[in-house]
Order: structure tokens, then sequence, then C-alpha cells
């Protein structure tokens, strides 16, 4: 049990089920094929005997109305002409007795003649007895329409079984031979299977942990797998030409605030020398101080939406291409043609979201609609998590909890949140990261969501800067999900806020009025 629940490569998989398949199959067709000769070779000397028995049985019907034991053992010395008769016996039914049932030995090819009186209520027209290592039958013998007696001969089968001995011999040397160009068939079929697949693992495993996209595989075969090596590499070049890309416009991006930051700290200087007789327009000044930093970070998270939305949709376009000749030489192939399409389907959702981002940096109407909470919380977990890393949770005191949003920017408000909620659980736990979503309704029907994990949580002295664009405490990060969160929720006239967070879990509140009408 243990054995089959292991988890087994491809590779061993393949070699097994071909090893196995090559044992079974010629196994089986020997087999069959053995006891079809065998029982064509028994059938033939069973016949054979039939025939001699039927026509000395003819020859015999004057022997016995005679009494000429003579003549009977002639006609029976006969059938020793085959060497692999043992035994030929002539009975006569005993007139003299008052069972009309027995018989006695008229004749007979042994040396010891003194054989008892055989009975038989009914002697068969024809029996037959087949042993290990002979044959014996028994043919009725009639006189001028009377039943007169019987012949019984016995055959060695010695020449079967020599021939069967033979025969295994053939069957198990083919046996072997099929076996063994089976088996070198499979091994070099499976290598030429497998090793493109190993060689592109071993890549994508590098690409994966060290977060390098200059590694290319190797390309060791001119057929599908090649094609499919190249396309890969292609697609490497692609994203390692975009990453290169983006970073260099984080650079300029964060260079740019840097200098507009030196730029504001020289003016909020000048504003502090003049706090003390003018504090009424000192306040003035810092408040126009944080809108201007607000809207100049506003206006890079907008270009660098827009520039992330032009590099993305690149490498999309070359995967939806992909997809489509994909589609062409696997059409067949249920399983493949499923996964493609859904690969499609989430490239779609991809493009809409792109789209969706861009109509918010242009402050363009959303588009609210009713949408059942539940199922929005559950599409935006699965296209989040697709390993498969995290559970949800959810509760909420009405089934079904009804919310009024952009359906395309909601689902992307909750994504960001649980994208944070993966990224924040601790590597080295066995168990997946806990992800839950209760709602309710609050204060004049304020729809009141709060969305909370098992992280690691948030550490205090970064919990006041959270919702500033551009500034992220994790390695990778862009710090545009949580600022993107509030926008798009005040854009729904609603807001979010961090309720709670230490080292064993975060939760964030959600407020959304129960408004139906469009807003900007």
């Amino acid at each position: 049990m243990n054995l089959l629940r292991r988890p087994w490569s491809f590779r061993a998989k393949f070699v097994l089920s071909t090893v196995l398949i090559a044992l079974i199959l010629p196994t089986t067709g020997g087999i069959i094929l053995y006891d079809r000769e065998l029982a064509t070779a028994k059938s033939l000397i069973e016949d054979d005997l039939v025939t001699q028995l039927s026509h000395l049985a003819e020859s015999l019907h004057p022997t016995l109305s005679f009494d000429d034991k003579l003549s009977a053992n002639e006609l029976i010395s006969t059938l020793l002409i085959n060497p692999q008769i043992n035994r030929v016996e002539v009975w006569q039914k005993d007139e003299n007795s008052s069972d009309r049932s027995k018989y006695k030995l008229f004749a007979t090819t042994a040396t010891n003649k003194e054989l008892p009186i055989l009975k038989e209520t009914n002697p068969p027209s024809f029996n037959r007895k087949w042993t290990s290592n002979s044959l014996t039958l028994s043919q009725k013998v009639y006189a001028f329409g009377n039943l007169a007696g019987f012949i019984k001969a016995e055959r060695s089968l010695s020449d079967l079984q020599e021939k069967r001995h033979s025969y295994l011999q053939l069957v198990l040397t083919s046996w072997l031979i099929i076996i063994g160009v089976i088996i070198l068939v499979a091994i070099w079929y499976q290598y030429s299977l497998t090793a493109p697949l190993q060689e592109l693992m071993k890549v994508a495993e590098k690409v994966s942990t060290e977060g390098s996209y200059d590694y290319r595989a190797k390309k060791l075969s001119e057929d599908e797998f090649g094609r499919l090596t190249t396309i890969f590499n292609q697609m490497l070049a692609s994203i390692s030409d975009a990453n290169r890309r983006l970073l260099d416009s984080k650079r300029e991006v964060e260079s740019r605030v840097i200098e507009r930051t030196k730029d504001l700290t020289v003016a909020n200087e000048k504003l502090v020398n003049e706090m003390s007789r003018r504090e009424q327009a000192n306040q003035e000044l810092l408040l126009t101080k944080d809108k201007l930093s607000r809207q100049e970070k506003l206006a890079s998270v907008g270009q660098l939406s827009s520039n992330i939305a032009h590099e993305l949709r690149n490498p999309m376009a070359a995967i939806r291409n992909s997809v489509y000749f994909l589609g062409l030489q696997n059409f067949e192939d249920e399983k493949i043609k499923h996964h493609l399409e859904v690969i499609d389907r989430e490239l779609t959702l991809g493009d809409e979201v792109i789209q969706r981002l861009l109509e918010m940096t242009r402050s363009e109407i959303i588009k609210f609609e009713k949408i059942d909470l539940k199922q929005i919380a559950q599409e935006s977990h699965r296209l989040t998590d697709s390993s498969n890393l995290s559970e949800l949770q959810f509760d909420a005191d009405l089934e079904p909890f009804i919310i009024n949003a952009d359906r395309v920017l909601f689902r992307q408000v909750l994504s960001n949140l649980f994208l944070n909620s993966l990224q924040a659980h601790d590597l080295q736990s066995t168990e997946k990261c806990k992800i839950g979503i209760e709602a309710k309704k609050g204060k004049e029907k304020t729809n009141e969501i709060r969305v909370w994990d098992s992280g690691t949580g948030i550490r205090t002295e970064f919990q006041d800067n959270i919702f500033d664009p551009l500034i992220s405490h994790k390695n990778n990060g862009a710090g545009l999900g949580l600022p993107l969160c509030r926008d798009i929720l005040t854009r729904h006239n609603g807001k979010i806020s961090l309720e709670y967070s230490s080292d064993i879990g975060t939760t964030f509140l959600i407020e959304l009025p129960p408004s139906k009408k469009n807003l900007t």
C-alpha cells in the first residue's frame, strides 16, 4: 500500500507499465498458443486412434462370431506397428453367463492373459480416458446387428510429451526475445519522451528558485518537444526582457521620487521656519504638501500601471498564440483541449483586469452590479492561489450576501489581500495558510467585510504607512497592492482599514455602503 502511495516519476511509471505489459501479453499469448497446440495434438492423436479402432472393429466381428481367437490376435497385432500402442484387448460377451452384461477377455496383446471378466451394464460406443502418460479408447463390435463385444486400446503419450517439451522451449525462447525487444523499445521511447521534459523542469526550477530568467533549456530533439523547448526559451527571453525593462522603470520612478522628495524636503524646511509666526498658514501649507505628494505618487502609479500593462500584454499575446498553436496540434485530446481552454480563459480575464486598471487611472465610471460575496471571494481565491497553498473560510450573516460593486475591481481588491496573506505565511510551516472572510450588516445597513489570515502579521513600525503608494516592506514588493485597494474602495464610497495585526495573523476591515448608483 505504501509503495502505491509513493510519488512515482513519469519515467518510473512508464517503464514499470511497459515492463508489466511486456510480461503479461507475451506470457498470455504463449499460454494460449501452447494450450491450443496441445489440444490440437491431442485431438489428432485421438482421431487417429478412433479411426484405427473403427476399422479394426469392422474386421473383428467374424472372429467373435466364430470364436476365432487366433485371427483376432493377428488382427489386433497389426496395431502394434505403431510403437506408441501399448496394449490392445478384445472382450467378448459371455453367452454362457446368466448375467447378460458380463464380458470375458477374448484376445489381447498383453503377455498376462489371466484377466478377470469385465462387467459393464452399458458398455459405451466410444469411451476415452486421458492420463498424463496414456490414452485409453474403447469401441463396440457388432456381429449381424447384435453387440458381440468391444475392443479396447491403450496408447502411450510419450511422443506428445516430447512435442510438448520442444514447443515449450520454442515458446520460452520466443517469449524472451519478444520481451527483450519490447523492453529495449520502451527504454528508448521513454528516454526520448522524458529527457526533454526533465530538461524543461530543471530550467524551470532554476528560474523559480534563483529568480533569474537568463537560463535556457537545451534542445534535445527536432520533434514536438524540440519546438516546445524553442517556444519555452523564447518565452523566457521575452519575460527576461520585460522584467529588465520593468526594473529599469522602477529604478527611474524611485529616482524621480527621491528627487521630488528632496525638493519637497527643502520646501518643508522653509515652511517650518514660518510655523512659529503663522501656525494656521503652516497647517494649510502642510495639507498642500501632503496633497501634492499624493498626487505625484498617484501620477507615478498611473505611469507604472501603463508600463506594466504594456509589458504584460506582449508575453500574454505570445502565450495566447502558443495556446492557439497547441490547440491545433492537440484538438483530439480532450484533456489537453480543456487545459488550453482554461489558459485562454484566464488570459482573457487578465486582459480585462489590465484594462480596468488603466480605466481606474483615467478615473472612468466604474460599473456597479449585484455580486454574491461568497462567489466572488471563491473566484478571487482560485485565481490568486493556483498552487493550493491555502484554504478559504467564509462566514456571513446572510446567504447569499449581496453587495453592489464593480465585479472586476472588487475581485482585484480581494486578490491583493489574499496575495498579501499568502506572502505573509510561514514557509517553514507544513500547514496550509488559512484565509477567512466574515461579512455582516453594520449600522445603516453598511456592509462590513473582514478579511483575515493566519500569517506572520505586519510589524508595528510599518502599520502607519501600509496604504502609501510605492512603499513596501517586502523584498519583491512594489507597494501598490494596498494603495490600489484603498483607491478602488474610495471610488465605491467605501473604505479599508487595518483592524488587527500580530504574529498570529492580520485582519482588514472593508466598509461598503448599500448605494446602487454609479460613482466616478
